[in-house]
């Protein structure tokens, strides 16, 4: 916890001095060089790897989401007893001893019960 407050603290302090110099003048004015154009390939090459990486996660995205949006049948199985109960979930709501059914019920299994789950 001390620590996020020295570094909280550090930021804020460096943050304040940059501020407080970048509006000083320079002393003696450097002549910038001339700026080399990029050449067109160049820039079309880091506007394509821009495109590929943006494509990329966007469906990166979608498959986790489709994969978290399956409906799947999960049957709770009370191992001393033999009943079972039949249920509909998402995959993504999946969890080792408890599950979100489709209509937002909550339900937690109990140590003598068991899972299955089988896509739909």
């Amino acid at each position: 916890m001390l620590t996020k407050i020295v570094f909280t603290l550090a930021v804020i302090g460096v943050v304040v001095l940059l501020a407080r110099f970048r509006g000083r003048p320079a002393r003696m004015p450097v002549k910038a060089p001339p700026k080399k154009a990029a050449s067109p390939w160049l820039k079309g090459l880091a506007l394509g790897v821009v495109t590929l990486m943006v494509m990329g996660s966007a469906l990166g995205i979608w498959l986790y989401w489709r994969d978290a949006h399956q409906v799947m049948q999960v049957w709770v199985i009370d191992s001393r007893s033999g009943h079972r109960s039949e249920y509909r979930a998402y995959r993504g709501s999946l969890e080792e001893r408890s599950f979100e059914t489709l209509d937002g019920r909550r339900v937690r299994l109990a140590q003598t019960e068991r899972l299955e789950v089988a896509a739909e």
